[in-house]
Order: structure tokens, then sequence, then C-alpha cells
């Protein structure tokens, strides 16, 4: 895991990630409520953690991963009964676990974790749980926090239209992509108005590495870390394409390139937690394949039980 020491006072000198306020912002706020409990119990303290989990900021980054892990889990298990009725259905929702599993701790090659990657696969699940029921005023506030945290959340917004095209007006669409574009913008801007505020050399928001990422492509440990990326749930993706709606399928392809194209130039791909948010999006795929395979069978089991009843008859 990365220091959360570095970025955690909001000082502006974490580079890209000084942009990335949320945890920072959510760890003052623990602080602050915190403080009185303390100051009435000076004695009371979290139970010590093994190396290199030494601080009560490392107490904190644990308690938010955990609890971004459960919420995650909960959300895709929501999606997965808002995709299909049928009991036990849901319980591929585990499969996000599983996911975050092989993007966060089994890594061959670059093993790195940062406090706001679960977060990040939190808040992109439930942007996708509220593109999928069509939600935009509730989207757009859950955009807010998901922006704060990491940039990337902005993508959702391509979901939420992909999702939505041919169910509203293209006016009502256009309305809304504005809107969240704009709000996406405002809390660019004012972060990055805070950032040059207290250190106007810092604040980076890009880095080239496109170069590394080519020269990685010839480590085999390289492609080994890329073909374990969400726990090689893309195979059940190919499995069940054919049963995926259209639509669906066309918005997979509009958010995965480039996304994949802004990782080879911005991000490490060989640190495959970059990819880790689009679980959400393959969660939605497979769910949706396994509905229409199910809806198939179901189709093809009445179609024979009429054939045999006419025969009888």
């Amino acid at each position: 895991m990365v220091s959360f020491h570095t970025y955690k006072d909001l000082k502006g000198d974490g580079g890209p990630f000084a942009y990335r306020m949320l945890p920072a912002l959510l760890w003052k706020a623990t602080v602050v409520l915190g403080s009185p409990l303390h100051r009435r119990l000076p004695r009371l303290h979290m139970p010590h953690l093994n190396r290199p989990f030494t601080s009560e900021e490392d107490w904190f980054v644990v308690l938010l991963t955990f609890a971004a892990m459960l919420g995650t889990l909960l959300v895709a298990r929501r999606l997965l009964r808002s995709i299909h009725s049928q009991r036990g259905f849901e319980w591929m929702a585990l499969g996000m676990g599983y996911a975050a599993y092989f993007d966060t701790i089994l890594v061959v090659n670059r093993n790195l974790y940062y406090p706001y990657d679960i977060a990040a696969l939190f808040f992109f699940t439930l942007l996708v749980y509220l593109a999928y029921r069509g939600r935009a005023a509730a989207f757009t506030l859950v955009l807010i926090p998901a922006v704060v945290n990491k940039e990337t959340a902005a993508m959702a917004i391509f979901i939420f239209l992909g999702l939505q095209y041919g169910r509203y007006s293209l006016r009502r669409l256009l309305s809304w992509f504005t809107g969240m574009g704009v709000t996406v913008v405002a809390i660019r801007l004012v972060e990055r108005a805070y950032i040059h505020h207290i250190c106007s050399s810092c604040g980076e928001m890009t880095q080239n590495q496109l170069s590394e990422n080519i020269h990685q492509m010839f480590n085999p440990l390289f492609w080994l870390s890329e073909a374990s990326v969400f726990g090689c749930a893309y195979v059940a993706v190919i499995l069940f394409w054919r049963f995926v709606p259209m639509r669906v399928t066309v918005m997979s392809v509009g958010v995965f390139a480039p996304w994949g194209a802004a990782m080879t130039v911005a991000g490490v791909l060989r640190e495959v937690r970059i990819f880790s948010e689009l679980s959400a999006v393959v969660l939605l795929v497979i769910g949706l394949g396994v509905r229409g395979w199910l809806q198939e069978l179901s189709l093809n089991e009445k179609m024979s039980r009429a054939a045999a009843e006419m025969a009888h008859s």
C-alpha cells in the first residue's frame, strides 16, 4: 500500500494524485469528529496492526477500504437484482471482490495500492447502477464525491448516456450530459484553484507513461499481469457476449477503448488496478448476458414442451 502520509494534509504536492482529495478530506473529518472523544478518553486507541501498518492513518485506510469494498458488494448485488430477479442471481456480486483481489493484491509485476482505489471501485459501481436505472439526479449527486476521489469517475457519464440512449429524447440526454459535464469541470477548476493557491508549482494533472508502457510490453511478466485483470472475468464476457443487448455492447466498447488509450499514455499499464473500476461494467455485461442466456433456455424449454404437446394431440 502506498503511504497515505504523503498527501493526507492536502498540501498540493502529490502531483496528479493531489486532485484525488476525498480520502484526505475524510481523514480530516474523522480527526475533527474524533478529537472530542479522544480528549475524554485519552487512553483509547486502535489496536496495533502488523507492519507496515503502524499508525492511525494506516488504520483509517484499512477501515476506508473495508467500508468501500462492502459498499461495492452491496451495490453490485442491487445491480444484479435489478437485472434479473431470479433467486441466487445476485450471488455473482461476489465476483467484484474476487476481481478487486486480482487487480490490487495478486499483481505479479507491480503491486501498488492507493487509498482511493477501492473507494473509486465503489463509486464507479454505484454510478453504473444509477446509470442502468436511469436516475439522472442521483447519478449527478454521486458524481461529485466520485470525481473528488478520482477523476476517472467522469467516464461514467458516457455509460449513463449509452445505457439510456433510446429510452429518452436526445434533447433530454444532451441536457443531462451538459449538466454532468459542467459538474465535473467545476470540481476540477475548484481543486486546481485550491492547489495553485497553496502551491503555485504543484498540481500537474497528467504524466506521460507511453514510452515506459511500450518498453514493458516486451516483458513476459507484463502480459501475465494484464491477463489477470478483473480476475480473468473477461472469459465470462466472451462466453455470454452474444446474449448482451446491442446498446450495452456498443457502450462497453465505447468506454473500454478510450479508457485503454488514455491509460496507455497517462497510466502505468502493469499496475492493473488502473482498470479496476471497469469491473462494474464487466459485471453489468455478464449479468445481462447470463439473463439473456437464461431467457433463451426458458424459451427453448417452452417451445419443446409445446411441440411435445402438439405431437401427443
